[in-house]
């Protein structure tokens, strides 16, 4: 790379990329000898701060001589209006070609993967480097040691909060199926006097993450005073991790993960268990749902994922309970932010108990026998008894109000009055409900981004089905996108069914 330098003026724009990028005049993008797309760095020659940007190219959105700066590089560098920069071309990064040798299949070492991180984590690599890294991760995989390796390496690259409490527990699911089983088990754990600071994160695949059905109750983007101090009074809070940058280059690569729907499997392992040691947990249990229609479709491949999770785990100094659970069926009748926030509240209340309650307490319960708070068999007896007794249902209500919410009841939450029931088209008894097919109608409708969004079922796998009646009711917020979601559940009818009468002779 050539050493030729330049000062430039700079043009400041009051825009947020979320990466770091500057655009150069093609006049002095030829001088350079660079593209679109190439690396440069810059230097402040007032504060001497500098850092290394990816470049575009314009005719006549940046003089010549200039050099147009977004927020996050002018933050970078402390720059002003009347600052000049040096800049220079730099070479290709060291995480480019690691990236190449995964996808070639090549093994990465510890060090080659916290290069990759690092340079994800302070948005160097463009957005096609970063993708081409995960199409990497999911095509050829990470081994045991890889994943212990990028998990270290995410922890690495974060920050940690350090409580004055102990023991610090957590709990995650791997997702695919619905039903917010954390709003439920996180004051149930807490008002048992262990300690769960509870860092969630938005939806990938799903029709609601954990954080986009909180953020209906009270405000998620905590601080890290805020988590522990509220986590230190109260013993549990619902918050969104990525607000603290917990493990900035993990929230990175949730970004680029998202369009596709990419989950691979030592990247999934690693993003968990990066949060959870971000906030310093020592016993954590792993909901792993297995069926046909989620991540995971058979048992023996959970079996050694939970595996996984355990050794891993053990690697960053946790302990972990991997649990494998029936993903074949919908995890209560909601799906959507505020639909699923309603029904939890409802379980909270004491409204309803269906599988969706019953899983929460199995797993609480697991904590409790985890953490040594129950003995093995009678986890799952002492939370049934906390959510009965309403313990659980106050502990969320001080949650909440503590991270500074106002909606603490189901009856608060008011549902979308723009609707449409889908009716069964054929007579029998529900086989199976399809729970990918209910998730990508509710997302089809505008989940989780559209927080009311979603779908209701009235009827679930056993029930008898006469033709007309109504089998699940979708919400949404504008007209196009409920129509979409009713065009979709008529075209691809979520239900199987056991026919009554196979057939008739007259």
């Amino acid at each position: 790379m050539s050493d030729y330098s330049q000062d430039l003026k700079v043009k400041l724009f009051p825009v947020s990329t979320g990466k770091f990028v500057c655009v150069l005049n093609e006049i002095d993008a030829k001088e350079f000898g660079v593209f679109a797309g190439d690396r440069v760095e810059i230097e402040n020659k007032r504060t001497k701060k500098r850092c290394v940007v990816i470049i575009d190219v314009t005719k006549d959105f940046v003089k010549e001589d200039s050099i147009g700066l977004f927020q996050e590089v002018t933050k970078s560098i402390n720059a002003n209006t009347n600052d000049k920069v040096n800049v220079k071309p730099t070479g290709r990064l060291d995480s480019v070609d690691l990236i190449k040798k995964k996808l070639n299949g090549e093994k990465l070492s510890s060090e080659e993967l916290k290069t990759i991180v690092k340079d994800i984590a302070d948005s160097r690599l463009s957005d096609i480097e970063a993708s081409a890294f995960m199409a990497a991760v999911y095509m050829k995989g990470f081994d045991l040691e890889e994943t212990t390796s990028m998990t270290k390496a995410l922890i690495g690259n974060g920050k940690k909060i350090n409580f004055a409490v102990k023991p610090i527990v957590d709990k995650h699911s791997i997702g695919g199926v619905n039903g917010r089983a954390t709003m439920i088990i996180v004051p149930i754990v807490a008002s048992a006097g262990l300690y769960i600071p509870k860092t969630s994160s938005r939806s990938i695949t799903s029709a609601a993450g954990t954080a986009d059905a909180m953020e209906i109750l009270a405000p998620i983007d905590l601080s890290f005073d805020k988590i522990k101090s509220i986590t230190k009074k109260i013993g549990g809070v619902i918050t969104w991790g990525g607000a603290v940058d917990l493990a900035p280059a993990d929230d990175k690569i949730i970004k680029i993960r998202h369009p596709l729907a990419l989950d691979p499997e030592g990247m999934l392992i690693a993003s968990v268990l990066a949060k959870k040691a971000s906030v310093g947990s020592k016993y954590v249990v792993i909901d792993i749902p297995v069926g046909e229609n989620v991540k995971i479709k058979d048992k023996k491949k959970a079996l050694a994922m939970a595996k996984k999770f355990v050794e891993v785990g053990k690697e960053n100094g946790m302990e972990i309970e991997a649990v494998v659970t029936n993903g074949d069926e919908p995890s209560g009748l909601a799906f959507g932010p505020a639909l699923e926030t309603k029904y939890a509240m409802e379980i909270l209340e004491g409204i309803r108990f269906d599988n969706l309650a019953q899983k929460s307490c199995e797993l609480a319960g697991a904590l409790f026998e985890l953490a040594g708070v129950s003995r093995r068999g009678q986890g799952f007896h002492k939370a049934l008894e906390i959510l009965e007794s309403g313990q659980a249902l106050k502990k969320m209500k001080e949650i909440i109000k503590a991270q500074g919410g106002k909606v603490n009841s189901s009856n608060q939450i008011i549902l979308s009055g723009m609707n449409k029931v889908v009716k069964s088209t054929e007579e029998g008894v529900i086989s199976k409900a399809n729970v990918k097919a209910l998730t990508t109608i509710a997302r089809t409708a505008g989940a989780p981004a559209n927080k009311l969004a979603g779908l209701m079922l009235h009827k679930i796998e056993g029930d008898k089905v006469k033709k007309g009646e109504v089998l699940f009711t979708i919400y949404a917020e504008n007209e196009i996108k409920l129509a979409s979601a009713y065009n979709y559940a008529m075209e691809n009818n979520p239900f199987t069914f056991k026919k009554i009468i196979l057939s008739t002779v007259r």
